[in-house]
């Protein structure tokens, strides 16, 4: 075996790929599915995601299988949408919003049977997110229409959380509850991020720190990563943001620019590790994993890292390999 041959073969094992190695669910429908909204179900292993076209829900599988869960004309009618959904894996429950009119209901995951569903006060809403405390259960529910939370009890009871005019005449996108008492929500024509008390609807600006810009243009939905980061979407990128002071300031540490022609829809969290973007594109849709920058930058590292620890090596053997045939041409001269 020749010396080239055996150093490409050591390049091939210890140098990574770096090709893009993100996960990829294509998805396709005999329906007209437009997907709207994106949660991760961990007990079923599925993503659930709400339609624009119906008052439907469905499940999609990491093979890319599309299951129809559960259509609900009694409670959006027949030309409503639901467009948010959220899963309370503790109680086993489905929270889903819709619009026209807007309203709030709850499914039992195992059967998808209804249990309850409840109208928005302002019924001519579309909810911007939902989220679940899943310490209580109680639902939060954003307004697209204007800025206002309402806050949704067990038994379906819906109060106004927050109404304030901190969000001027703009309405609210995704919003997310913090096991620490509080509800994050962004605002999609500002980029803006708020936090609010889930008991007492006090809000406050998130604003941002010295070393990035915070402001997110079109940013709409959100998600809460493990670590209390958030995934934040905008139509062309995902961004990660994250705060060492509990959201009264925060950076953009990280961020994912989609692939030309591709626009984000939603955005989830998987194991509550992985990042994973609803993305519409001219062949359809995807689910996405998110592939950050500073991570591919860390790849690139080690990769040269190692090609050079491969180059070392084989220097290295090479020099023996030259010494032992010297030696060994001196053994028979």
């Amino acid at each position: 075996m020749s010396s080239s041959l055996i150093f490409f073969l050591l390049l091939s094992l210890l140098c990574p790929k770096f090709s893009s190695a993100s996960h990829v669910i294509t998805f396709r429908t005999s329906t007209p599915l437009q997907p709207s909204g994106l949660a991760w179900d961990p007990i079923a292993q599925h993503f659930v995601v709400g339609s624009i076209t119906g008052p439907t829900v469905h499940a999609i599988s990491d093979a890319g299988v599309v299951e129809h869960l559960l259509s609900d004309p009694s409670v959006a009618g027949a030309s409503g949408s639901a467009t948010s959904v959220a899963v309370d894996h503790i109680r086993r429950r489905l929270i889903v919003g819709f619009s026209n009119p807007g309203s709030i209901a709850a499914y039992d995951l195992k059967s998808y049977g209804r249990i309850f569903a409840a109208p928005l006060p302002e019924m001519d809403t579309i909810p911007g997110g939902v989220a679940v405390d899943l310490k209580s259960g109680e639902a939060f529910v954003s307004s697209t229409k204007r800025g206002v939370v309402w806050k949704v009890g067990l038994e379906g009871t819906v109060r106004v959380l927050l109404e304030s005019k901190i969000f001027g005449d703009q309405g609210l996108g995704g919003v997310v509850h913090v096991s620490r008492g509080y509800l994050l929500v962004v605002q999609p024509e500002t980029g803006k991020i708020f936090k609010v008390d889930s008991d007492d609807g006090a809000v406050k600006e998130v604003i941002s720190s010295s070393s990035s810009k915070l402001l997110m243009p079109t940013g709409h939905a959100i998600a809460l990563h493990r670590d209390l980061s958030l995934v934040v979407a905008t139509n062309r990128s995902v961004l990660s943001v994250k705060s060492d002071d509990s959201w009264s300031q925060a950076a953009v540490p990280d961020k994912s620019e989609l692939e030309e022609g591709k626009t984000a829809i939603a955005v989830a969290i998987r194991e509550g590790i992985r990042a994973y973007v609803l993305v519409q594109r001219k062949e359809g849709y995807q689910i996405e994993e998110v592939a950050w920058e500073k991570e591919s930058e860390g790849d690139m590292v080690w990769g040269f890292v190692l090609l050079g620890l491969g180059l070392a090596y084989f220097m290295c053997w090479r020099f023996q390999m030259g010494k032992l045939a010297s030696n060994f041409n001196k053994k028979h001269e």
